[in-house]
């Protein structure tokens, strides 16, 4: 060390220009610095606030970029000797350069930039370029960048002179006082009263050919014109005698010399534009904000430190003011003066009010004061956007239809510096930086205020340049856009209005509506998106009411563009005659099982249980396509690789192929029992399915024909999947825990994998292999399962590695993304992970969902993740960023409303109806069953409730995974008194024992749970079925239960032991319903089967297995006196059967038009009551087989006026008719 202290000190501006032209970092330079003049490790360490660590890594990268290599305690004094050369080679070799400034540029607080500083290097000193323009955003730095820039190549020059233009200077006078300069400098004569600038140019073009000069024009922005009050006018021109500084520039530009002119400029002058090229010698290098650790270095001259300051707050501040150098020095300053450096304090502050202040308000205003009418709308329209968007959506949503125009203006604002482009997957996007958007959000919203509040008659209405012009919120943007939306427009623009209206929320909502009766009136030209925005805001007005409520409003004859209605009850409302382009409703569907994009990423779907197929487009997220034809679940569907074909797979036993564009169904191919998987090979000839009835089979897309059957499985097929490379190789999955790979020509199984498992008492159940996927490459396969693993099988081997562990579920699908690098899987459990897969680490769990997560698949793109799921939800995930929990991640959420009846019972005195519909209880007394009160708590999809013996009780289950019992003493005001959660999946049947003591629960999670009424104690746990328990009932006579499961079983349980007594397996499919009759001495139950079984309890013989239904029983119930047994099914009638013969007695049609899910008889046998996925009750008479009462729920849009409405699909229109929207025949004026 004492070698390194005795050499001579070097300057410290030649050894960071020296650095930054290596590519030497600020916090590698900061690091070296110290070491160079003599500071140990610990000690650099401790001044600059990192690890010695830290330290080193700094040093090396150093080292790595100035060559020097060697041992590590030689490597500082071999880099400083070469440092000492270099500098006094350039000391001898310097020539005194004739310098003239009009300003003194400080330059000694500049911080980073350390690509630009070389960019520019390399084109002045390598590339001899003629013209180059420095360019940006107000206080972004690009004067102390060029005066530093001009610094460091000041040795490459003859002439340095700098010239500022803020003063407005004629050319002229700029060009005579250079010239004077120079003149004087060369002892050349140059006649300064000749007043001919065409002359001078070429007088400063000749020097400049003779003479290495660079000239600097510092604030060109000064002498160009503003588009102010002009409907279009670009950018770049000049004001008004300022036209010949453009032939300044051409000249420089077009002629050989071997100076450099270096402009800065917020805008860019229309001859640069001309002249810039990739391979010219005019350049342009447009400067964006300031780099985190350079940002940081800024805020330590300020005095903060990282006690102050943390990374994510750093992070904040440079995210918010865009890392503009002079917008932070502002806001340092101010943190300082008023926060005493509490950065903390200051930041939430500002998300109270806005970060837009003083100076910085001053900064942007005199840039936005500069622009044209078309300019304005855009920046407004990128404003509300809030995301970058592509010149094609641009088109969509502005009113200007012109394309040219449209382009012209982007290009206009790009060149003002005042928009940022990138390119994302090949496509331009287009932003604002996030101070620019706040100022002109604020803008946007004081605007929208005073338009608002000054309507008051039609000639008024004209003033609405930002209301009709603009959406103030994107309807069908991805919910994560639309809800900062909300928050940064409707919220804030709402409070002025309330302000105006001294807070009066009813006086500010009947203003509004004033305006839309305005707006009806208007004529075609005149309405663009002011309804639509009017209508957003009175629904914000209720936006932290547990419901948003317009129900009765008149909201017909209107143009409503881009109104938000998902969440809102429009019971009643008039949209007749109603034009509701963009505009966004709530949606009828139920559990989702199925989920993917399209090979071209044109197009979403989800399968649902109800045998529908549902496709949105996914640019828009809008619905257009509803596929019928299924009978049952849609458990799998995949797209054709030319995205014409869409296949779809049921538990309906059938495959249906359909047409994407027409919506038809083309084919239909048949299996022996349900189809769990499908998927085409590379070129779309051929289609695998798997299926329930243990093989796998080959279709010909072409003909329909099935080409081949692989029958190597002995167990049930779920999952199939082609190799990305070899189209004849394909892999399947059972649940015996077995994966086959076969030759789909030969039909020879290759190979068979098994899971090695260590534990010899697995269950059987636990082995099931739920999906399989190829990697990309081929070389792996992923698999996931009941045992709540996801494992990677090396195909070449056979082999699996270490299983991943992290979900508390079974794992139900699992996929690779389009690149193999991440693997996501989803579960039982609700949620869905992201591995890494070289690594096996977790690097994300997306949690939102509240039910199990049945699929998910990639985007195209592999940025976003889709997901689908019983809670009736389809999400769609950010994934670009894995791992940055900062970042939001769940983007859209698209939820189904449905208010099916799943369960129904009567009070043991035949007085009171509850009914389970989605995740509420309704209770009604029959003397009066239109009057309805609701027990409310459950956060799911309730499938059952049952009262205790004495009617005080009642029980529910939910797909919540709770049990809760109420106290309903008083209907009018019943009470939750325990909450039981032991269940790990949805709970779908409870039932109380016949003395009212226990109760007794079957859920998802494959078990059946005994508890003590009075204490919520869960005293038994049975388990033995190997899927889910649908159905359980006490034996009124004894101590045995009956249940029935997914498994296709039916077993006797003894309570007190928990011991299966017998084990009933004549059905084939789900066994959705038990029921003793009222002796005990028979069982009947009901199947997927679409059968009814009446069995001896005691010998297991089955007495009469009954055929009538066509579609799946849902549910059985015995009368009173035991002699009659009614069954609901999904082909919506409730058969009669005499229990003596098995006869079929009586149907009951006509009542609903959807599955029956349950019937019950009244205690006293006069009524039954039946309840479906209509969400209707209907109240039968035993003795007339009559319906003589329907209980409908009023559903969201019970009433909805939706006759002659325009700018939705036909399946969007379906969906509003289904939550109860109705239509007249004829076209009615509502005025």
């Amino acid at each position: 060390m004492d070698i390194i202290v005795n050499k001579p000190q070097l300057p410290n501006q030649f050894i960071q220009e020296i650095a930054t032209q290596k590519g030497v970092t600020q916090t590698e330079l900061d690091a070296l610095l110290l070491a160079l003049q003599g500071f140990s490790g610990s000690e650099i360490a401790e001044k600059l606030s990192i690890t010695q660590a830290a330290v080193r890594k700094r040093l090396g990268e150093s080292y790595k970029k100035f060559k020097i290599e060697g041992k590590k305690n030689k490597k500082i004094y071999e880099l400083k000797q070469h440092l000492l050369e270099d500098y006094q080679a350039s000391e001898s070799k310097k020539t005194k350069v004739s310098e003239n400034w009009s300003e003194a540029v400080d330059v000694e607080g500049f911080k980073g930039r350390a690509e630009e500083i070389s960019e520019l290097t390399r084109w002045i000193v390598n590339r001899k370029c003629r013209l180059i323009a420095v360019l940006g955003f107000g206080g972004i730095g690009k004067t102390m960048l060029a005066a530093k820039i001009v610094k460091q190549v000041r040795d490459d020059f003859d002439y340095i002179i700098w010239r500022s233009l803020s003063n407005y200077p004629q050319l002229n006078d700029i060009l005579t006082e250079i010239l004077q300069f120079l003149s004087k400098e060369n002892h050349s004569d140059f006649d300064s009263d000749n007043d001919n600038h065409n002359k001078k140019i070429l007088h400063l073009v000749d020097v400049l050919r003779k003479h290495r000069c660079l000239i600097v024009l510092d604030n060109v922005e000064s002498i160009l014109g503003s588009s102010e009050g002009k409907v279009h006018e670009l950018a770049g021109k000049y004001q008004d005698g300022y036209q010949n500084y453009g032939d300044l520039f051409q000249k420089i530009g077009e002629t050989s010399h071997k100076s450099c002119l270096l402009l800065t400029s917020r805008e860019k002058p229309l001859q640069v534009a001309m002249l810039e090229g990739k391979n010219l010698p005019v350049k342009v290098l447009q400067l964006q904000g300031l780099k985190l650790e350079d940002a940081n270095a800024i805020l330590k001259d300020k005095g903060f430190t990282n006690s102050t300051c943390s990374t994510k707050q750093l992070k904040q501040l440079v995210d918010l003011y865009s890392g503009n150098p002079l917008a932070l020095k502002m806001v340092a300053t101010t943190i300082y003066d008023l926060f005493d450096n509490n950065v903390s304090e200051f930041l939430k502050q500002i998300g109270q009010k806005t970060a837009v202040y003083g100076d910085i308000r001053t900064l942007l205003e005199e840039q936005f004061n500069r622009l044209s009418k078309l300019e304005t709308q855009l920046m407004y329209w990128l404003a509300i956007n809030r995301d970058s968007v592509s010149l094609v959506h641009m088109k969509k949503d502005l009113i200007i239809q012109d394309n040219i125009r449209i382009l012209e203006t982007v290009e206009s604002l790009l060149w003002r510096s005042l928009i940022e482009k990138a390119v994302d997957y090949g496509v331009g996007r287009f932003s604002l930086q996030s101070v620019v958007a706040e100022f002109i959000t604020k803008r946007l919203v004081v605007q929208a205020a005073e338009e608002i509040i000054r309507t008051s008659d039609s000639k008024i209405f004209n003033d609405f340049k930002i209301i009709n012009t603009y959406p103030l919120i994107k309807a069908r943007s991805l919910d994560y856009f639309r809800q900062r939306q909300e928050r940064s427009i409707l919220e804030p623009l709402n409070n002025h209005l309330l302000e105006f209206f001294d807070n009066n929320k009813e006086e500010l909502k009947s203003h509004l509506k004033s305006i839309l009766d305005l707006l009806r009136d208007k004529p075609p030209a005149e309405k663009g998106y002011a309804a639509g925005n009017i209508i957003n805001l009175m629904r914000h007005l209720q936006i932290n009411k547990p419901q948003i409520d317009l129900s009765g409003e008149n909201f017909s004859n209107l143009t409503i563009r881009q109104a938000y209605f998902k969440d809102v009850r429009l019971q009643d409302t008039k949209f007749t005659n109603s034009d509701l382009k963009n505009s966004v409703f709530s949606d009828t569907m139920s559990s989702l099982v199925s989920v993917g994009f399209s090979h071209d990423a044109r197009y979403f779907a989800a399968g649902v249980i109800n045998g529908e197929v549902r496709l949105w487009r996914t640019d828009e997220i809008k619905l257009f396509s509803i596929l019928k034809g299924h009978t049952a679940w849609v458990w799998a569907f995949t797209f054709s690789p030319n995205n014409k074909t869409i296949a779809s797979g049921s538990a309906d036993y059938k495959i249906k192929l359909w047409d994407i564009d027409s919506g038809e169904c083309t084919e239909t191919l048949k299996h022996d029992s349900k189809v769990y998987s499908l998927a085409f090979n590379s070129d779309g000839k051929w289609l695998a399915s798997a299926s329930e009835d243990k093989s796998v089979k080959i279709w010909d897309i072409n003909t329909g024909e099935r080409e081949k059957t692989l029958s190597g499985h002995d167990a049930p097929v779920l999952s199939v999947d082609f190799h990305p490379k070899q189209k004849d190789i394909i892999a399947s999955s059972d649940t015996k825990g077995k994966i086959k790979l076969w030759n789909i020509r030969t039909e020879e199984c290759l190979k068979t994998f098994y899971v090695q498992y260590k534990d010899s008492l697995i269950k059987e159940e636990d082995k099931i292999i739920h999906a399989i996927h190829f990697h990309p490459d081929g070389e792996l396969l992923v698999s996931c399962g009941a045992d709540k693993t996801v494992r990677l099988w090396d195909l070449a081997t056979g082999n699996d590695k270490p299983p991943l562990f992290g979900h508390e579920g079974k794992v139900y699908k699992v996929r690779f993304s389009p690149d193999g690098k991440i693997i996501a899987s989803c579960s039982e459990d609700r949620t869905i992970k992201l591995w890494d897969t070289d690594s096996g680490e977790c690097k994300q769990t997306l949690s939102g969902h509240t039910s199990q997560v049945w699929d998910i698949a990639f985007h195209p793109s592999g940025r976003t993740l889709i997901s689908g799921s019983d809670d009736q939800t389809v999400r769609i995930w950010n994934i670009a960023t894995i791992g940055n929990i900062e970042d939001e991640t769940c983007w859209n959420i698209l939820k189904g409303y449905t208010r099916g009846v799943f369960s129904l019972a009567f009070s043991p005195d035949s007085k009171i109806l509850v009914s389970a519909q989605n995740g509420q209880i309704h209770l009604r007394e029959l003397e009066n069953p239109e009057c309805c009160y609701q027990l409310q708590g459950h956060k799911g999809l309730i499938r059952s409730v049952d009262f205790s013996s004495d009617g005080r009780t009642l029980a529910s289950g939910s797909a919540d995974r709770q049990i809760k019992l109420w106290d309903i003493q008083n209907i009018h005001d019943g009470k939750e008194i325990l909450r039981l959660k032991k269940h790990e999946n949805w709970v779908w049947s409870v039932v109380f024992s016949p003395d009212g003591q226990t109760l007794a629960s079957g859920g998802e999670d494959n078990t059946i749970r005994i508890w003590n009424v009075k204490t919520g104690a869960c005293t038994r746990v049975i388990m033995g079925h190997s899927q889910w328990v649908c159905a359980i009932a006490f034996n009124p006579r004894d101590i045995t239960i009956a249940s029935g499961s997914a498994d296709s079983t039916v077993k006797l349980w003894d309570v007190n032991t928990g011991k299966c007594i017998r084990t009933l397996d004549e059905h084939t499919d789900v066994v959705y319903s038990v029921a003793f009759s009222p002796d005990g001495k028979i069982l009947a139950t009901g199947s997927e089967d679409k059968t009814i079984k009446l069995w001896n309890p005691i010998t297991g013989e089955c007495l009469h297995t009954l055929r009538q239904h066509n579609q799946q029983v849902y549910s059985v119930a015995f009368s009173p006196d035991g002699k009659m047994l009614a069954s609901g099914s999904g082909d919506t009638t409730i058969n009669l059967w005499q229990v003596e013969t098995g006869k079929l007695s009586h149907t009951l049609a006509d009542g609903h038009t959807l599955p029956i899910r349950c019937v019950a008889f009244s205690p006293d046998g006069k009524l039954i009551a039946s309840g479906g996925e209509d969400e209707k009750i209907q109240l039968w008479d035993i003795d007339t087989y009559q319906s003589f009462k329907q209980l409908n729920s009023r559903r969201f849009y019970e009433g909805m006026k939706i006759t002659n409405i325009s700018g939705l699909t036909e399946p969007e229109k379906a969906s509003l008719r289904g939550l109860g929207a109705v239509e007249e025949s004829k076209s009615i004026k509502t005025d």
